[in-house]
Formats: structure tokens, C-alpha cells, sequence
């Protein structure tokens, strides 16, 4: 203030006036910040439109406006905003019913990362010869986050129908490569999946974790893991690790129906392509 000024001049009044208005601005952001934490819905700009695109999935594949804002609790207006962001940098895709739909950026950008440029492009040689060979369905999976990762999936017309995809999540107890990913980790952390509720699709789903131990075991001992109907009705699964440095770096199985579960024959098999699998990442 200048030597003289009057502090009461509508100048001085006007600049408070400015700076209350920018402090309660302040207050109501972090207010309406903490409500939406209190809420649970994602408050940074990234976390949202982060949110936005996990909405999708194998039973949401397209969405309105509305419905997105509402599986990820954000006010309409800001998920309007982050939508068309997404929508101009080929994230998103809206169609002509005005739906969402992932868009082919995010596809162009996954073939960068390590499982296709790896282990899905070294693997899909000898995945096609185990599908020539057995003709049934053919699984390569990964761990991830505590999950079984289908890195890629081949099928025929002879083929038993499953609900695996490439690119999709199923449980590590209920499937034949899940068990064979689980058998192989430290200890603990078979400890700490056994520990969490475990889901059951079918009646034949084995959720006992003093049994899933067991067999656990088994699956270490012997090298493969079977399993009956525990995913879907009516099929089977017969799956082995592929090792690399002596650790599981992935497990390859394959899906029949359980009138061909043949356990001998499909180890046998399964065991060559492991091999081969093993052989071509130690080449990279």
C-alpha cells in the first residue's frame, strides 16, 4: 500500500474481495475433493480417466455416457470431458448409437509390451502345433495380480466352448494353468491367495483351502495339474509350466471335454511344447 493510500479505497476493498474469492475457491475444492474421496470416486485426472477405461470388460463392451459416469461414480460433466479427450486420442471410440467402445489405440499400444512382443510371439509357433496335433482348445497364460492372465488362446470346431479369452482374467484355483501358476510361487504367497475369498463357478469349484493345498502339491511333484469341471460343466483341463531359469515364467494347458481327457497323453504332449516354448524365449 502506497504511502498516504486510504486502506478503506474501493481498490483495496476489490483486491480483498479477490483474494477471499480465490481462498474459498480453494476451500470448496479440497471440500468437494474430500467428499468424492469419502465416496470412493477417483478425484485426479488420471485415476478417472484411467477408471473410465477400466469400465469395460467382457460383459460391458460398449457404453453410454451415463453409464460410465455411473460405474465410476464421476459427475457427468467432468466424464463427458475426459471421454472426448480419450475419444480424440483413439482411446475411446463412440459410435453411432452414441456408445463408447475401446478404441484401436490402446490395441496398437499393447502389441509394445513384453507378452506380445515376447512370450506370445516366441509361443504361437508351437501353440499351433499343439492345436494340430490335439485339436482342442490351447491356453498360454501368466500370473497376473493374482489372477491367470490367457496370453493367448487358439480353438476349433471340435473344441469344447469355455469362457477364456486372450487377454482375459480367470481364478488360479478353478483352472488347470491357474494351478500350475499358483503351485509354482514362494510360499507366502500361496498362503496369501488361499487366505482371500475364493470364487466358485461350478459345484465341482474347489474352495477348501486345506484340499487346493494338497493339491497344490501335487502339481509341484508331479509336473502338471488336472483339473474336472471346475470352470465350466462338462470339460477339463490338463496344464504344465514352462520354465526359464528355473523359475515358472508361464503355464500352457489345454481344454477338452471330459469324455477325451486323456491325462497321460495330453501331459506327454503338453510337456514337448513346454520345451520348445522354454527354447525359443532362452533364444531372444
Amino acid at each position: 500500500m502506497r504511502t498516504g493510500e486510504n486502506p478503506n479505497s474501493a481498490g483495496h476493498a476489490l483486491m480483498w474481495q479477490h483474494k477471499t474469492s480465490i481462498e474459498w475457491k480453494c476451500v470448496e475444492t479440497v471440500r468437494m475433493s474430500l467428499k468424492r474421496a469419502q465416496t470412493g470416486a477417483p478425484t485426479a485426472l488420471l485415476e478417472r480417466a484411467l477408471h473410465i477405461l477400466s469400465c469395460f470388460d467382457p460383459t460391458h463392451h460398449a457404453l453410454t455416457l451415463t453409464e460410465m459416469a455411473g460405474i465410476t461414480r464421476i459427475p457427468l460433466s467432468s466424464c463427458h470431458r475426459i471421454a472426448a479427450v480419450l475419444e480424440a486420442g483413439g482411446f475411446l471410440n463412440r459410435g453411432g448409437d452414441r456408445k463408447y467402445r475401446i478404441g484401436t489405440k490402446l490395441w496398437t499400444l499393447a502389441q509394445f509390451a513384453p507378452l506380445s512382443n515376447g512370450l506370445r510371439e516366441s509361443a504361437l509357433p508351437t501353440l499351433a502345433r499343439l492345436y494340430e496335433e490335439t485339436g482342442e482348445n490351447v491356453t498360454l497364460a501368466v500370473l497376473d495380480s493374482g489372477k491367470a492372465l490367457y496370453v493367448d488362446r487358439l480353438v476349433g470346431e471340435r473344441s469344447v466352448p469355455t469362457i477364456s479369452r486372450a487377454g482375459g482374467h480367470l481364478p488360479l484355483h478353478t483352472t488347470g494353468v491357474g494351478k500350475v501358476l499358483l503351485a509354482y510361487q514362494p510360499w507366502e504367497a500361496i498362503e496369501r491367495y488361499l487366505s482371500t475369498p475364493l470364487v466358485r463357478p461350478t459345484i465341482h469349484s474347489i474352495v477348501d483351502p486345506v484340499v487346493l493345498r494338497t493339491q497344490l502339491d501335487d502339481v509341484r511333484a508331479r509336473g502338471y495339474s488336472v483339473t474336472r469341471q471346475e470352470m465350466t460343466a462338462g470339460s477339463g483341463s490338463v496344464a504344465v509350466p514352462i520354465m526359464r531359469n528355473g523359475r515358472c515364467v508361464a503355464a500352457v494347458g489345454v481344454v477338452v471335454h471330459l469324455a477325451r481327457l486323456d491325462i497321460k497323453r495330453l501331459v506327454a504332449t503338453l510337456n514337448k511344447a513346454a520345451v520348445s516354448i522354454a527354447r525359443e524365449l532362452s533364444a531372444e
